[in-house]
């Protein structure tokens, strides 16, 4: 079902401009995502715990939103717009990136923001600095065979050797372990309630894999050709019935959310 293969390398905003196949500015590949920049290591010391990084990359993290609607725009300015880049698509920030809104968001005492991938690609990277077991996942959510959209999430291997599956755009952290559904982690399929979360491809810093059965898999993926809209609010909305409490964009919704987003 699983074919291990080396990284590829993902063209970006550099060779493709502002595309939705554009996910960083400069060409990249996937493990670079689990970076270990700062403020990483300020963060991996003060967590001590399976339990801890959970609740930290739910509670200290707010899905972006902007006039009602999920965002994720990022702009390059420097030297007074003389280097001045956007990509106004689909943006998958490094876990050190992540963190980085965080640290510096905190001085106004609010929250760091990252969407489905960039908080997915800060849980890994933060267990794997631990020397704890974890992968990050990007595919889809699937419901009475409906595809929802395009998703990020991680699995990851509990203190006594199971694997489960986290949802990082929750709003509450669900009770350790026991909350974080037990998994078979070479499924490729997890179901919870009802909702399927169907990996396509699943890595760490040194191992790659993607489903054997998907051509051109990753370029299919970056095209959103197979997934679908990752900012669907019906995908939150599944995703709260599944785990019974709301999703972090669900909290946000307002009378111009329900009147722009869909």
């Amino acid at each position: 079902m699983w074919v291990k293969k080396e990284f590829p390398l993902i063209q970006g905003y550099e060779s493709l401009g502002d595309s939705v196949e554009a996910k960083r500015f400069v060409d990249f590949k996937l493990s670079q995502l689990l970076d270990t920049g700062d403020p990483v290591w300020q963060f991996r010391s003060k967590l001590k715990s399976r339990e801890e990084v959970c609740s930290f990359v739910i509670v200290e993290f707010d899905y972006p939103f902007h006039y009602g609607v999920p965002t994720d725009k990022h702009t390059l300015n420097w030297f007074d717009g003389n280097c001045c880049h956007r990509i106004t698509e689909d943006y998958w920030q490094t876990a050190s990136e992540t963190l980085m809104t965080l640290a510096i968001n905190q001085r106004k005492g609010k929250k760091g923001y990252g969407d489905c991938e960039d908080t997915s690609a800060l849980f890994t990277t933060l267990f794997l600095e631990k020397k704890w077991h974890a992968y990050m996942c990007l595919g889809y959510l699937l419901q009475d065979g409906q595809i929802l959209g395009g998703h990020g999430f991680p699995i990851f291997e509990d203190e006594k050797g199971k694997w489960r599956l986290y949802e990082s755009t929750l709003s509450i952290a669900p009770e350790y372990p026991d909350g974080y559904p037990i998994i078979v982690p070479r499924a490729g399929d997890w179901t919870v309630n009802g909702l399927t979360y169907r990996a396509l491809i699943e890595f760490s810093r040194k191992e790659y894999y993607e489903r054997e059965e998907v051509e051109n898999l990753i370029s299919k993926f970056l095209k959103l050709g197979i997934v679908g809209n990752k900012a669907a609010r019906k995908k939150f909305e599944a995703i709260s019935r599944a785990w019974g409490q709301k999703a972090k964009p669900l909290q946000k919704v307002s009378l111009l959310s329900k009147l722009r987003w869909r």
